[in-house]
């Protein structure tokens, strides 16, 4: 038996069930993926499911900027 999980509450199903949460493979998952982001930030109000849903969309998004988006080297002025 597993303790110490809670049941999710039935918001919470329903932000899962209208945008579920899958690793991001391309661009237009990406995007689609921080436009959902955008409107849940937009609406104002942030419940705890909220945060929840955006910490495991925002695991998405960063695991998927880290395998695809490389940082620029930058040397000299453009450094500064």
């Amino acid at each position: 038996m597993t303790s110490g999980l809670k049941t999710p509450s039935n918001y919470y199903i329903k932000l899962l069930t209208t945008f579920t949460p899958r690793p991001i493979t391309n661009e237009q998952e990406l995007i689609a993926t921080q436009n959902k982001i955008n409107s849940i930030l937009d609406k104002g109000n942030i419940t705890q499911d909220d945060v929840d849903y955006l910490k495991v969309l925002g695991t998405h998004v960063y695991d998927y900027e880290q395998q695809h988006e490389k940082m620029p080297t930058l040397k000299g002025v453009a450094l500064l």
